[in-house]
């Protein structure tokens, strides 16, 4: 996935946010943590990313990516989904900038990585994270945009 489609991939989901009238769910996540989330996922791998190509062994875990108690400080700090789609829209250039960064060397590199999705381990073992990134911008985003629209009343 070339870098500029990794940010114009969150277009859409930024949209949908603008447009907002969404409801509570009865059960899961209200769009401003599913926003929050989305944010602070994105930044946490493109850490991962940069410091790959700075020569780091780092190690990813999301647990601070699905914690509802610091998504919703975060969210909170940003000032509500206004400020959480001003964040996705960053939080997308500075991954798109983070995968361009990786050479053909670095965009191999395997990150180890714990990856949780609420109380389920999905992934414990080490993903290229050139694909990590291509992933994160496509099927987890598009799941989490489905999620989103899902929530409008």
């Amino acid at each position: 996935m070339d870098p500029s489609n990794i940010e114009s991939a969150y277009a859409p989901f930024v949209s949908v946010l603008r447009e907002g009238g969404f409801s509570e769910p009865a059960d899961g996540w209200p769009a401003e943590l599913v926003a929050a989330h989305v944010t602070r996922n994105n930044d946490f791998i493109a850490e991962m990313a940069e410091r790959i190509a700075a020569g780091e062994q780092p190690t990813y875990d999301n647990a601070k990516a699905i914690d509802m108690a610091l998504l919703r400080a975060y969210a909170d700090e940003v000032g509500g989904i206004t400020g959480l789609a001003d964040a996705i829209e960053a939080s997308a250039r500075r991954l798109a900038a983070a995968r361009a960064a990786l050479d053909e060397t670095t965009e191999g590199h395997m990150l180890p990585a714990i990856i949780r999705d609420g109380d389920d381990i999905v992934n414990d073992g080490p993903i290229p994270i050139g694909r990590f990134i291509e992933g994160n911008a496509s099927f987890h985003l598009d799941r989490h945009l489905e999620q989103l629209k899902a929530l409008r009343s």
